[in-house]
């Protein structure tokens, strides 16, 4: 799975553990939402066992890549198009790293954690060169 870091890992990891069992679409926004600290900061208190109240969220003071992250999760929990595809390819918008994670939680909300798990480096990068 791709990681914008090693604490995004860590964090992703212990919050899927205590959310064992939810909807591919909560998997998806639960990666997005702890890719930023000060963004899972402003999302913890938000989230439930089971659901997002992802409306009732009101980021502050984010950069600009975790204010994508979080309307890319809103736009999976609602069902909302406030992202388009031509924004996320967008290098000026995103960089390679942001961009991958947001393609990882593309990859968890239609096939599923298994399938993000199995996701490699197949271009002999390595992926802190990103």
């Amino acid at each position: 799975m791709i990681f914008r870091n090693d604490n995004h890992g860590a964090l992703f990891e212990k919050e899927i553990r205590y959310h064992k069992g939810c909807s591919r679409k909560m998997t998806a926004a639960l990666f997005l939402l702890t890719a930023d600290s000060r963004l899972w900061h402003q999302a913890e208190n938000h989230i439930g066992t089971n659901e997002i109240d992802i409306t009732a969220m009101q980021p502050r003071r984010l950069d600009a890549m975790a204010y994508v992250c979080f309307a890319v999760a809103k736009d999976i929990i609602t069902g909302s198009k406030t992202v388009s595809v031509t924004e996320l390819a967008d290098s000026s918008m995103l960089s390679p790293r942001y961009f991958l994670v947001i393609q990882t939680a593309m990859l968890i909300r239609g096939y599923g954690l298994n399938a993000a798990n199995r996701l490699l480096f197949t271009d002999g990068r390595n992926q802190d060169e990103l």
